[in-house]
């Protein structure tokens, strides 16, 4: 749907008395005086500028039209006129001495005066506050208060080790009978190269498990949730409470065995997608994800 405002009607008690006001006087522009019977014009004018709004000179043409000359909104402001130097038109209602309802102020929204044309309708005169964004040097950034982050259950270091174990247990099960099977993978070259990659995976997942470990941390406050995690490339996400839409509780065999689960976050946030905090307790968990239920459904209430 594209839609516009394109003319507004201002009542009027004769053209000409009008047009010389607006034109002279305001200085507006005179778009179009066209006769259409020995009573009626189609007279337009319009503020010098780019905008796209006009206005039409409806000369009244009955006793109840011609009582709503000058009072077509019972008294409140009728128009606004948007100006890019109000002290120049400020100045001008002052020399044309055109009536000032309400004197220059300077408003949130910007600079703002209250003027009255011939027939008595008010204008709102205005210079909106120009867009700013200055710049904030880091010495007036507020000093950051460090949230002391809660390490997660130490056993969960041992649920990491027991699960990637298994997992190479299964590839060496797999792998061995291959090896004896397949005369093809029997050569020197292709057992030392397969022997190294495996060796090089143990490591790189003991570094993985060691490194990360220590790295595992998560704080809870009042509007928001911490979670640090990484282990070569670190990240810690701040996520409000607002974001999240929904949280449930994941645990698996191992983690049942030592009484650790994970709580994982659904956020409204797509760059975030779903976040997880691991190596909880059980009951920590349980608890953490009865107490974002409630801020998620007070969230929604608001």
């Amino acid at each position: 749907m594209n839609q516009h405002l394109s003319q507004i009607a201002i009542v009027v008690d004769d053209y000409d008395k009008a047009i010389a006001f607006y034109t002279q006087k305001l200085h507006f522009e005179l778009v179009e005086d066209t006769v259409l019977s020995e009573t009626k014009r189609w007279v337009i004018i319009k503020p010098r500028g780019n905008g796209n709004c006009r206005l039409l000179l409806a000369k009244a043409a009955s006793e109840e039209q011609s009582s709503r000359i000058g009072n077509q909104t019972g008294g409140r402001v009728f128009l606004f006129l948007h100006t890019d130097n109000i002290q120049r038109d400020y100045q001008n209602l002052l020399e044309q001495q055109i009536p000032i309802v309400r004197e220059l102020s300077q408003e949130s929204f910007g600079k703002v005066a209250v003027f009255q044309d011939l027939y008595g309708n008010l204008w709102d005169l205005i210079e909106p506050k120009a867009f700013a964004n200055i710049p904030v040097p880091s010495s007036a950034i507020p000093q950051f208060a460090p949230t002391a982050l809660e390490q997660v259950e130490k056993s969960y270091k041992t649920v990491l080790y027991i699960s990637w174990a298994v997992f190479f247990l299964v590839l060496t099960a797999i792998a061995i009978p291959l090896f004896i099977w397949l005369d093809a993978l029997q050569k020197n070259w292709i057992f030392f190269s397969t022997l190294g990659a495996f060796l090089l995976s143990c490591f790189t997942v003991i570094a993985f498990i060691e490194i990360g470990f220590k790295n595992l941390a998560w704080a809870l406050r009042e509007k928001d949730i911490i979670c640090k995690k990484g282990w070569i490339f670190q990240d810690t996400h701040v996520i409000p409470f607002g974001k999240v839409q929904n949280c449930v509780i994941q645990s698996g065999p191992i983690g049942r065995k030592f009484g650790l689960a994970s709580i994982k976050l659904m956020t409204a946030a797509s760059h975030l997608g779903d976040i997880s905090i691991n190596g909880l307790k059980q009951e920590t968990a349980e608890q953490l994800k009865d107490w974002m239920m409630e801020k998620i459904i007070g969230n929604e209430s608001n």
